[in-house]
């Protein structure tokens, strides 16, 4: 076994396989109760029906979705009652489920060759899980969810900085309540809508070369395990507005965001200290009929470059088609990656699948993670 690490590394003498496999594991059950990469340009929730078809939700978003894409569109919709339910997903990287497949293949082979194979799986594919959360009740002027939203991004290289395998652990987790107010008051053809946050954020991202022994040591005491899991708090505001121009069987919607007025400052002993204001744009186009709908988006997200992000990051896109209100088709840009979505409405139940990809690398292609998303609501 010794062996095998020094052909990989040169690791210090004391440094197991099962040292190496039990670290592994604490890192995926830690960032399991949090989450993963910055959040950037993006809400701090969203649909993931609405991420499948590309993420341009500012003119357009689906149930709780719509209270973090743009409150300005809570008043448009039939009569008073908007939705009131509860949405469950399940996030689950593609990388991911191939490791799965590969350690059930594999067997329970504890001999030396088993224990390579299994630990340079683990170097070669990056774990990538999550999931969402929201319990949402919405009219046309008010709005009140509970929400959770975190991921995990887990990677190893058998090179890393310093010549020396490592692992890169990166989350993002965020949860707490918003309220929602909107109106129509000036005009039916404008609304205005803001919505208050008080959240509990944490974006940890952490890179340890495996062979750093008092690193790990120090991330496994209570201090070091409290150092992950620590989450911030914060109240924080977003406003926006939307221009609603309807016709017999086509729409034409322009939405303005302000998220994080201000900034949202973010108390507590986490490293997440500011959310930054972001100013985004949107352009929808609708041709409808009475129960069908084809739905293009457009958003162009922080204008100002806030988080510095390159533009494939910024600008989200897509189409959806709305077929007898109870089965929804999606396709979309994110990410500089294609995505698709499915939904199905039967009444109170609503089952959705969406396949996107998220880039961690500062261009499409660098580091990307193909995503799985699926979710059930239950509401109207």
């Amino acid at each position: 076994m010794r062996s095998l690490y020094t052909s990989l590394s040169r690791p210090r003498k004391n440094w197991l396989p099962w040292e190496f496999l039990s670290f592994f594991v604490f890192l995926t059950l830690v960032m399991d109760q949090t989450s993963f990469a910055a959040k950037g340009s993006a809400p701090v929730y969203e649909d993931p029906f609405d991420i499948g078809s590309g993420g341009a939700s500012l003119t357009r978003a689906s149930q709780a979705g719509m209270m973090f894409s743009n409150p300005a569109l809570i008043p448009y919709g039939p009569g008073f009652h908007r939705w009131a339910g509860n949405e469950s997903t399940l996030i689950v990287g593609k990388d991911s489920v191939e490791f799965a497949k590969s350690m059930k293949s594999g067997g329970a082979d504890s001999s030396a060759a088993g224990t390579t194979k299994m630990i340079e799986t683990v170097l070669k594919t990056p774990i990538h899980a999550g999931a969402l959360n929201n319990f949402a009740y919405i009219n046309r002027v008010f709005g009140f969810s509970t929400f959770s939203r975190s991921e995990v991004d887990l990677s190893a290289k058998k090179f890393g900085d310093t010549g020396l395998p490592a692992v890169r652990f990166r989350a993002e987790s965020y949860s707490g309540v918003g309220v929602s107010l909107a109106s129509m008051a000036l005009t039916r053809f404008a609304s205005v809508g803001v919505t208050g946050k008080y959240l509990y954020a944490s974006e940890p991202d952490l890179a340890i070369d495996l062979t750093d022994t008092e690193k790990i040591k120090s991330l496994q005491s209570p201090t070091g395990i409290k150092s992950l899991v620590s989450m911030n708090t914060g109240i924080g505001y977003d406003a926006g507005m939307l221009l609603f121009f309807q016709g017999s069987s086509n729409d034409l919607r322009l939405a303005f965001k302000a998220d994080d007025l201000g900034g949202t400052k973010l108390k507590g002993k986490a490293d997440l200290k500011l959310l930054k204001q972001v100013y985004s744009l949107g352009l929808g186009y609708t041709i409808h009929t009475g129960t069908d709908a084809i739905v293009f988006t457009l958003d162009y997200r922080d204008i100002k470059k806030a988080y510095q992000e390159e533009l494939f990051k910024r600008v989200r896109m897509g189409t959806k088609i709305l077929i007898r209100r109870h089965l929804g088709l999606g396709l979309g840009y994110y990410d500089g990656w294609p995505s698709y979505a499915v939904e199905l409405d039967a009444f109170i139940i609503r089952l959705t699948a969406a396949i996107y990809t998220r880039e961690f690398g500062a261009k499409p292609g660098i580091d990307p993670r193909t995503v799985y998303a699926l979710g059930f609501t239950m509401g109207m």
